[in-house]
């Protein structure tokens, strides 16, 4: 369990959305308060692959049962209560980093990640012997319905996996280059974001993007999953966590983006 604990499965997954309406286009709801974006203008001329996300105030966190991460769509206790913050304009990726980015970076470093290396007996003393190899957490559908209260039931520690060989030393990415690179642990993403000449973002300005001018909603589009029937992202399809039933996915986002 000390080993499962060290992979912190951090996707670099920068979304953005360049809120530029007016204030009174943002909606709030009882406990969340309207978005008010601020109106400056990019500082300059975007970088290749980013775009400039203005910043303002809004309400950051999520509404709970007490639950947490063990009700859908599983926002975790830490996340409230539901607070006002002010993020500053910034720029950001409008896509994940993808494994041909992630790769370029690797070969120009030698970097090895967290998953690749060996972890030692000096940092878990109590994790027995056999435990003490390479790998990440992947992700185990169940074969059945279970309560969602322990996500050790869909996670299993698998030797080998690291961000090459993303389900375990028999898979690849070979063919996939375009796709967002997994087992990635926070110091990774750091690694990555300062080779790149960049930073990781905040968790407010995370979430300011990610709401795309939205206040309080559960997703980024609305609080309804699927709107008229219509799948809105490359999400789950079944019961969480047993084995899905196929695979959606959209180009776009469908969050407000300039």
């Amino acid at each position: 369990m000390d080993v499962i604990r060290r992979i912190l499965s951090v996707t670099i997954a920068i979304i953005a959305s360049a809120l530029m309406q007016e204030p009174s286009a943002f909606c709030g709801t009882a406990e969340f308060q309207p978005t008010i974006a601020n109106k400056n203008q990019p500082p300059g001329k975007a970088s290749e692959g980013m775009v400039w996300i203005p910043g303002g105030e809004f309400s950051m966190g999520a509404v709970v049962n007490g639950e947490g991460s063990h009700e859908m769509p599983m926002a975790s206790n830490d996340s409230q209560p539901v607070h006002r913050v002010y993020v500053d304009g910034f720029w950001m990726d409008a896509t994940p980093v993808t494994n041909a980015r992630f790769e370029k970076f690797v070969r120009a470093t030698g970097y090895v990640t967290i998953a690749e290396r060996t972890p030692t007996k000096e940092e878990f003393p109590t994790a027995p012997e056999e435990n003490l190899v390479a790998g990440s957490v992947v992700f185990a559908p169940t074969d059945h319905e279970v309560p969602l209260n322990d996500h050790y039931q869909w996670w299993s520690y698998v030797k080998g996996a690291n961000w090459r060989h993303p389900l375990g030393p028999q898979s690849d990415i070979k063919g996939k280059e375009n796709y967002p690179v997994v087992q990635i642990a926070y110091p990774d993403a750091e690694a990555y974001a300062k080779w790149a000449g960049k930073r990781l973002p905040t968790e407010a300005e995370f979430e300011f993007a990610a709401r795309g001018g939205l206040s309080g909603k559960t997703y980024v589009w609305g609080d309804e999953f699927r709107p008229g029937g219509k799948w809105m992202a490359n999400t789950w399809q079944g019961k969480f966590p047993v084995k899905g039933i196929g695979l959606i996915t959209t180009r776009r986002s469908p969050a407000k983006a300039a």
